[in-house]
């Protein structure tokens, strides 16, 4: 009973280590949505007057047609006004135009003459070779086609209405607002980020919720893209920057790096690795009112496939121009700030300070904006002990919160007893003590 008695314990010593050498790692989207006050901005099809079409990656300013039973032609966005004036988009399947002209004269259609007609969407690089046919409808209804190819796709516009000129004038409207998104071939999506206001090309992905997945020879690939407010960290540098720290934290280590270019903003892609078989690629860059960190998965398996899949997003991703402006009115200093609040404690022989700003009804508020000074001073018996200034572009850099390398001021060992710290930010001052020990 005695042995017995002596190997419990050592036996439940076991099982406790076996528990912590077993016990799953952290995923790095889980540490990645816990570091970041952040979202996906998921996107509706509709934005304003504009649908969105993410398998094929078009805008158009018509409302989203049901969704059918995926046969040719496809009806893809449409309006009806009356019986006699319509408007709609259609994708047209491999036959091209001669299936939907089969479908329109079933309908009663009369095909007259046809010209060509190029246009050039909206942010679009090159003009797209289109056709343009009129036809004569049943009740005197006038009416035009306008179809494309594009990436191995076919569209057309008809537009329906009680006159040929009323019909062409409609007809230019829709043209001239178009979106096309380069490159949205056959089982590529074209997902909407940041309010509408970006998208990227994904060949062979799918969506579920706010992720997206492409299955592979070696397993599955999952993409999460978070939306940053410009006022939670003072620089995209600073940004990666934190969230490394907090990866490093959870056994993620950095392997690689790269600068590409992402929406014309000079980016960064680093690749991660733990031990859990995976590796992860992860972009940051700063877009038009907000940042960006977008985080890809694979199997290490795949550890090719996902540097090429990133690639591709950094390579593709670009304005849509039908969102709304992310971010609103910027949240400047001198705007917002009406008050500041210094908050410092002594850790060893440093004193680390932080700031809490406040609006005119003395409620925190937030800012971002460059270039804001900044001037600690920390004086005993009207003698400066130490100085340290600087600038800094947002209201986060200077939260007590944060890491503190930029808010230290070292003590020399003969200072103890009451400092007195004056700080100055943005032309707004105020004054703390505190008792070294």
């Amino acid at each position: 009973m005695r042995k017995l008695a002596l190997l419990i314990p050592l036996v439940v010593a076991a099982v406790v280590v076996g528990a912590v050498l077993h016990t799953p790692q952290a995923d790095a989207e889980d540490v990645i949505a816990h570091a970041l006050d952040a979202s996906t901005k998921a996107t509706s099809v509709r934005l304003g007057d504009f649908t969105w079409i993410e398998d094929c990656g078009i805008g158009i300013e018509l409302p989203p047609a049901p969704e059918g039973d995926g046969s040719f032609p496809k009806l893809l966005a449409g309006k009806r006004i009356d019986d006699s004036r319509s408007s709609a988009l259609w994708e047209l399947g491999p036959d091209g135009f001669s299936a939907l002209k089969t479908k329109l004269e079933a309908d009663g259609a009369t095909f007259g003459g046809s010209e060509p007609w190029p246009f050039r969407p909206r942010r679009f690089p090159d003009e797209v070779s289109a056709q343009r046919s009129i036809i004569t409808l049943p009740a005197g209804k006038s009416g035009l086609v306008l179809d494309w190819e594009a990436f191995g796709r076919n569209y057309a516009l008809v537009v329906e209405d009680s006159s040929q000129n009323q019909a062409s004038l409609r007809m230019d409207e829709l043209r001239r607002e178009l979106v096309i998104l380069p490159g949205v071939v056959p089982g590529a999506i074209a997902p909407l980020f940041f309010e509408g206001r970006y998208a990227c090309v994904l060949k062979d992905w799918k969506r579920s919720g706010e992720r997206l997945h492409r299955k592979t020879g070696q397993g599955w690939l999952s993409l999460r893209v978070f939306q940053v407010d410009l006022a939670d960290f003072e620089s995209v540098g600073r940004l990666q920057f934190e969230l490394e720290a907090k990866l490093d934290a959870a056994g993620f280590k950095r392997s690689a790096g790269m600068k590409p270019l992402i929406a014309g903003s000079e980016g960064f892609i680093g690749e991660y690795y733990s031990n859990d078989g995976f590796v992860q690629r992860i972009a940051y860059a700063r877009l038009d009112g907000a940042y960006m960190v977008a985080l890809m998965q694979a199997p290490e398996t795949a550890r090719s496939t996902l540097a090429a899949e990133m690639d591709g997003l950094a390579n593709t991703l670009a304005q849509t121009t039908i969102g709304n402006p992310i971010g609103g009115r910027p949240m400047l200093f001198s705007s917002v700030v009406r008050n500041i609040r210094c908050i410092a404690w002594q850790d060893g022989r440093r004193v680390l300070w932080g700031v809490l700003f406040d609006d005119g009804r003395q409620q925190p508020v937030m800012w971002r904006q460059d270039g804001i000074v900044w001037n600690m001073q920390m004086t005993q018996r009207r003698q400066m002990v130490k100085e340290r200034q600087g600038t800094v572009n947002s209201s986060r850099a200077l939260n007590p919160l944060v890491d503190a390398d930029v808010r230290e001021l070292q003590l020399p060992d003969d200072v103890t007893g009451e400092v007195e710290l004056a700080l100055t930010v943005g032309g707004e001052r105020t004054v703390t003590r505190l008792t070294i020990k």
